[in-house]
């Protein structure tokens, strides 16, 4: 057995990598350092500035709560007062070796150090079970050794920002995506210095015609275009306003009827004017109530004749009795 690597597991445990040798980890008020079980491995994708130092970044912050954990990542420089961005949420009960994406800050500093607070990232967590230990928010200050928490410069690749996903209506893609042009649609590449940094800009044009290509800017362009093509649409009816999906609804009112007919067309009708044949229902109910009234009428005159003929009799036979006395 080889004896040249006997301690190698214990000078292993007390490595300070990611951090730079030299980091302590101690936090300001000296109650809380880094565990190393805690941050087994760091990358990050920086802006490929000329006046960035990659040994500059560190751990701004470290928050832990019961289940998550919040690490925020930091540039030692005056000119960088606010933290670049943060790895979020990072459970306290994931499987070890489990990795989070950075989550940029994403201000805009209108300075040449914009740029920083959009790049991208990656972390690897060990074990957080000794971390948990320290319930709080620790800062870490980078005046001197024992509480700094520099990461090592290697971790920090300079080169173009990473895009992480591309999100088109609410589907997320990632790897290699392909932007191709479809019909009527133009894309345009260009480069360009933005604060020094040079940026590739991808513009989309839409043709409306053969004839040229036709530049939409805003809305209005849109709606001149479409008025151009199509001529002026319907705005208003007797000034009313189409509805949200820019629909009129056409109702019918009494005996009128207002029914779709076939893929584009309306039918507006009057049922209580359509011509009605024998057969029809309502005229053959209208016939049995007409009959059920001529029996009717039937019945109540014979009632009648045979009063009357009463009637008359006994009339006559008053009239005998009359005579008679």
């Amino acid at each position: 057995m080889s004896t040249v690597y006997q301690e190698f597991l214990d000078q292993n445990l007390h490595r300070a990598y990611p951090l730079t040798d030299e980091s302590g980890g101690l936090d300001n008020t000296g109650t809380f350092r880094i565990p190393t079980s805690l941050i087994t491995d760091i990358y990050l994708c920086v802006p490929n500035l000329l006046l960035i130092d990659c040994r500059k970044f560190y751990v701004e912050n470290i928050l832990i709560r019961r289940y998550f954990i919040d690490i925020t990542i930091g540039y030692n420089d005056s000119g960088v007062p606010r933290p670049l961005g943060t790895f979020k949420n990072i459970s306290t009960q994931a499987a070890v070796q489990s990795s989070y994406a950075f989550t940029p800050s994403q201000y805009q500093s209108n300075d040449v150090w914009t740029p920083l607070y959009h790049m991208t990232g990656q972390i690897v967590i060990g074990d957080a079970a000794e971390a948990i230990r320290y319930l709080g928010s620790w800062t870490f200050n980078q005046s001197d050794a024992e509480h700094s928490s520099l990461i090592v410069p290697t971790r920090i690749a300079r080169g173009l920002l990473n895009v992480q996903y591309i999100s088109i209506n609410g589907r997320l893609f990632t790897g290699n995506v392909v932007l191709r042009e479809g019909n009527n649609v133009k894309m345009q590449v260009d480069t360009r210095l933005n604060h020094g940094l040079q940026e590739t800009v991808i513009t989309f044009s839409a043709s409306l015609n053969a004839a040229g290509t036709l530049q939409l800017l805003n809305d209005d362009d849109i709606f001149d275009a479409l008025v151009n093509r199509f001529g002026v649409p319907i705005q208003t009816i007797n000034g009313l306003r189409p509805d949200a999906e820019h629909n009129f609804n056409v109702l019918g009112a009494d005996c009128t009827t207002v029914d779709p007919s076939g893929a584009h067309g309306v039918v507006v009708a009057n049922p209580c004017a359509t011509p009605c044949c024998d057969e029809d229902q309502n005229i053959k109910n209208i016939m049995d109530s007409i009959a059920n009234l001529n029996l009717r009428y039937a019945q109540l005159k014979a009632f009648f004749d045979a009063s009357a003929a009463a009637l008359n009799g006994l009339q006559n036979k008053m009239l005998v009795l009359g005579s008679e006395v």
